[in-house]
C-alpha cells in the first residue's frame, strides 16, 4: 500500500483538493495565490475540510470507490474511471465551491512524469531494427500531433464562429480553438491499456505502434503547445522562433541527456542496492521525482527526461538476469498510473459546469467526428503508406482508434497555467466563460470517445483478426 501512496502524498501540500479548501460562489476554476486558499476556507468555515486527515480520507475514498466500480464496469465493458468522472460532476453542484486548478497542475505533471517513465519502460523495442516500423511510427507520433493541432484548430475556429459571441467571449477566438485542439491531440496510455486487456490475443504489431505513439505524442503535444501558446499570447514571430529554438535545441536536448544519465544511475542502483525486488519501485519513483524537479528547471524537457529515463532502464534491464526487475517495475507502475488516472477523472468531473447546457456536448461530437474519427484514418494512411509492417486489417484497426483519456482532461484544466507561463494573465486572452467551455468540451469528448470505443473496439478487433486468419490460409 505504501507503494501506491508514496507519489500521492507528495501532492497534498499543493492543495490539489482545492474544491475542499477554497470556497467560492463561482463555479469556474480559479487559481488562488499561495496562502490565500486557507483564508477563504476559514471565512466560510471549511478550514477543517482542507486538513491533511480529510484530504487523506478523500484520496482513500476515491481509490476504494474506483476499485469497487471497476469490477462492475468491466462486466459491461466500460472503464470504471467514467464513473468517477460522473461522481465528480454530481458532487460539484452540491458543494457550491470552486475547483482550484493550481494544485491540479502539480498532480498533472507528477502523473505525467510517471506515465512517461512507464511508457519508456514498456515501449516495444523488438521492432526498432525494422525501418518499416521505426520511420512511420516516428512520423505519426511527431507530425500526427502537428496535423491534429493545425486541422483541429481550424475546424474549431470555424465552428466557434457560428456561436453567439456573447456566450464565447475572448480577445482571441483562435486561442480557444487552439486550446481545444491542443487538449485532444495526445494519445492516452490508460485508455489504450483498457482495450488491450479486454481483447484476447491483441495484435502485437498494433500494440507496438500504439505503445510508441502513446509515449511520444504526450511529450510532443506539451512541447508544441507551449511554443504555440507563447506565440499567440505574445503575438510575435521573433518570440516564437526564439522560443522554438530554446525548446527543441536547448530544453529537449538537456532532457535527453539528463534522462539518459538518470536512467543509467537508476539501473545501477536497482541492481546493487535493491535488496528486495519490491524496493525497485521505490527507487523508480524516487528517480521520477528527481526528473520532476528537472521539469521545473529545464521546462518541458523535464518530461522528455522521464520518457528517456524509462527507455534507458528498459534497455539496461533487458538481460535475462534483470527481466524480473523490469517486470516488477511494469506491474507496480501500472497500478500507480491507474490510481493517478482515477484521481484525474474525479477532479475533472469537479471542474465541469453543466449549467451551460448541451452546447459543449455538441462541440464534443464535432471534435470526435472531424478531428478524431476522420483525421485518424488520414494520418495512418499518410504515414504507413508503403510500409509492410502492418497488414491491411491491422492498419484498418489502427486507423479507427486514437485513445483519449486522462491526459486530455488534465491539459484542459491547466490551460490557464500554460498561458500565464508566457507572462500574461489568462483573463486577458480567455474569458472565464470560455475557460469553462474548454473544460466541458474536452471532458465530454474524452467521455464519449472512451464510452463508444470501449464498446465497439473489442468486437471489431476480434472480427478483423478472424477475417485475417481466414485470409492467410488462402494466401
Amino acid at each position: 500500500m505504501h507503494l501506491l501512496l508514496t507519489p500521492l502524498l507528495l501532492l497534498i501540500p499543493g492543495g490539489w483538493l482545492g474544491v475542499l479548501a477554497a470556497g467560492s460562489e463561482s463555479p469556474l476554476p480559479q487559481a488562488l495565490p499561495v496562502g490565500e486558499g486557507a483564508g477563504v476556507a476559514e471565512a466560510v468555515g471549511l478550514d477543517a475540510l482542507g486538513s491533511l486527515p480529510v484530504q487523506l480520507a478523500a484520496i482513500g475514498a476515491i481509490l476504494v470507490f474506483s476499485i469497487v466500480i471497476d469490477r462492475y464496469a468491466l462486466r459491461i465493458g466500460i472503464p470504471g474511471a467514467l464513473a468517477l468522472f460522473g461522481a465528480g460532476v454530481a458532487i460539484q453542484p452540491m458543494s457550491n465551491t470552486a475547483f482550484d486548478h493550481e494544485g491540479f497542475e502539480d498532480l498533472h505533471i507528477i502523473t505525467l512524469c510517471l506515465l512517461l517513465f512507464y511508457s519508456g519502460v514498456k515501449i516495444c523495442r523488438r521492432y526498432f531494427k525494422r525501418q518499416e516500423f521505426v520511420v512511420p511510427s516516428v512520423l505519426i507520433s511527431v507530425f500526427g500531433v502537428f496535423i491534429v493541432i493545425a486541422v483541429g484548430s481550424a475546424v474549431m475556429y470555424y465552428a466557434l464562429s457560428a456561436i453567439n459571441a456573447d456566450y464565447i467571449t475572448s480577445e482571441q477566438p483562435l486561442l480557444i480553438a487552439l486550446a481545444l485542439a491542443y487538449c485532444i491531440a495526445p494519445l492516452d496510455w490508460g485508455a489504450f491499456t483498457f482495450i488491450v486487456k479486454r481483447v484476447d490475443r491483441f495484435s502485437e504489431r498494433v500494440m507496438g505502434v500504439l505503445e510508441f505513439e502513446t509515449a511520444i505524442s504526450a511529450a510532443m503535444t506539451l512541447v508544441i503547445g507551449q511554443a504555440l501558446f507563447e506565440f499567440f499570447t505574445n503575438k510575435g514571430t521573433t518570440t516564437m522562433a526564439s522560443r522554438a529554438v530554446d525548446i527543441f535545441v536547448g530544453s529537449i536536448s538537456q532532457g535527453i541527456v539528463i534522462g539518459a544519465v538518470l536512467g543509467y544511475l537508476l539501473t545501477v542502483t536497482i541492481k546493487r542496492f535493491a535488496v528486495e525486488r519490491s524496493q525497485s519501485i521505490d527507487l523508480a519513483i524516487g528517480f521520477v521525482m528527481i526528473g520532476y524537479g528537472f521539469n521545473a528547471w529545464i521546462g518541458q524537457g523535464g518530461l522528455v527526461c522521464s520518457l528517456v529515463m524509462g527507455f534507458v532502464v528498459s534497455i539496461l534491464l533487458s538481460g535475462e538476469e534483470s527481466r524480473d526487475e523490469k517486470e516488477i517495475l511494469s506491474v507496480q507502475l501500472e497500478s500507480i498510473n491507474i490510481a493517478s488516472e482515477s484521481l484525474i477523472f474525479f477532479m475533472a468531473g469537479l471542474a465541469v459546469d453543466l449549467s451551460v447546457g448541451f452546447l459543449p456536448a455538441l462541440f464534443a461530437a464535432v471534435i470526435l467526428l472531424t478531428v478524431v474519427w476522420l483525421l485518424r484514418p488520414l494520418t495512418v494512411y499518410l504515414f504507413f503508406r508503403g510500409s509492410d509492417f502492418l497488414s491491411n486489417r491491422e492498419r484498418q484497426f489502427l486507423s479507427l482508434w486514437a485513445p483519449k483519456g486522462a491526459i486530455s482532461m488534465a491539459l484542459a484544466i491547466t490551460i490557464p497555467d500554460l498561458i500565464e507561463a508566457s507572462g500574461i494573465p489568462f483573463q486577458r486572452v480567455i474569458h472565464p466563460v470560455s475557460e469553462t467551455f474548454i473544460v466541458d468540451v474536452v471532458c465530454f469528448t474524452v467521455v464519449l470517445s472512451m464510452l463508444i470505443k470501449s464498446l465497439i473496439l473489442p468486437p471489431l478487433h476480434r472480427g478483423l483478426l478472424n477475417a485475417q486468419a481466414q485470409e492467410q490460409p488462402a494466401a
